[in-house]
C-alpha cells in the first residue's frame, strides 16, 4: 500500500478509535459519548507485532478474565488484538466486547475442524476494526498468507523449535493433518497443541502487521490454478460455473492434473 493510500485508509477506517480524540497516540473517549454512539468500524491504533504474538500464544494456553477461563485459538487471536485496543481506550467500543465472544471458534468451530479458529478470531477483529470493504481486502490477504506460509514461525518457542508445515487451505482439518504428517506427531499430542498456540500468536501478529503497514495485495490461491478458467462464479452452468471460492482447488481435487487438455469431458 502506498503512503498516500495508507494515510487515506487510516483516516477513513482504522487510524483512530471510533468517536475518539487522539492525544499522544492514545484515544480518549468519554464514557457517555461511547455509550451514546458506538458505530462500526470501531477503529484502530497501531499495535506492537511481537507483543500481539505473545498475547496470542498466551491466550491459547488460557487466561482468567472475571473468574472465567478462556482459551484456544479463536479466543487467542481475537483477544490478542481487541484486548490491547480496549486497554488503549477503556471507555471506547472495545470495552463492551464479551471476553468469551470467540470461544466457540476453537478447533475449527465447535470442534468441527472447519475454518481455522485462529483465522476466525483474527477475521472477527478485523471486521470490527475496518469498513466492510477494507475488511474483505485485509482478510483475503491474511487467508492467502496463512495457506502459503510455513508455520508455526517458532518466534515464540518456549519448549524448543517445532516442525513447520504448509496448511494449503484455511481449514483446521487440513492444517492440523498436514502438520501431523510433516512432524510425525499425533493430533492429540502436546506438541500439536503447542503448535496451535504458536500459530494463534503468528496469525494475530500478522494481522496487526498488516493493519499497521497496509495490505499485501496477494493474488488468491485459486487464481494461481487453471481451474478458475472454467470454474468461477457465473451464470453458465454448462461451462463449469457451478462452484465458487478462492482456496487452492488442487488440495482436495487431487486428480486435477489428470484432466485432458479439452477439460473434464475430454472435449477438444
Amino acid at each position: 500500500m502506498s503512503e498516500p493510500s495508507r494515510r487515506e485508509f487510516l483516516k477513513t477506517g482504522v487510524g483512530v478509535i471510533a468517536g475518539a480524540a487522539l492525544v499522544g497516540g492514545v484515544a480518549l473517549t468519554g464514557a457517555k459519548e461511547a455509550e451514546a454512539a458506538v458505530t462500526q468500524p470501531f477503529g484502530y491504533i497501531p499495535l506492537d507485532v511481537e507483543t500481539t504474538r505473545q498475547l496470542g500464544y498466551d491466550g491459547y494456553k488460557g487466561i482468567i478474565i472475571d473468574g472465567v477461563k478462556h482459551a484456544h485459538c479463536g479466543f487467542a487471536s481475537f483477544n490478542a488484538i481487541t484486548s490491547q485496543l480496549k486497554a488503549l481506550d477503556p471507555y471506547g467500543p472495545y470495552a463492551n466486547i464479551p471476553p468469551g465472544m470467540m470461544d466457540w471458534a476453537a478447533s475449527g468451530v465447535a470442534g468441527f475442524a472447519s475454518f481455522c479458529g485462529a483465522l476466525n478470531g483474527a477475521c472477527a477483529a478485523v471486521g470490527l476494526i475496518c469498513t466492510p470493504a477494507d475488511a474483505n481486502g485485509f482478510i483475503s490477504d491474511l487467508l492467502t498468507w496463512y495457506t502459503e506460509t510455513l508455520l508455526p514461525s517458532n518466534i515464540v518457542a518456549p519448549t524448543g523449535i517445532l516442525p513447520q508445515s504448509l496448511a494449503r487451505t484455511t481449514l483446521c482439518h487440513n492444517s492440523v493433518t498436514n502438520w501431523c504428517l510433516a512432524s510425525g506427531m499425533a493430533s492429540g499430542s502436546p506438541e500439536r497443541s503447542e503448535r496451535c498456540a504458536r500459530l494463534a500468536g503468528d496469525v494475530a501478529a500478522k494481522t496487526v502487521e498488516m493493519l499497521n503497514n497496509g495490505r499485501l495485495g496477494l493474488p488468491t490461491p485459486a487464481s494461481k490454478t487453471v481451474c478458475v478458467s472454467c470454474h468461477y462464479t457465473g451464470t453458465d452452468y454448462a461451462a463449469g460455473q457451478f462452484t465458487r471460492g478462492n482456496e487452492d482447488c488442487t488440495v482436495c481435487h487431487t486428480g486435477i492434473k489428470k484432466i485432458p487438455a479439452g477439460g473434464h469431458r475430454g472435449k477438444s
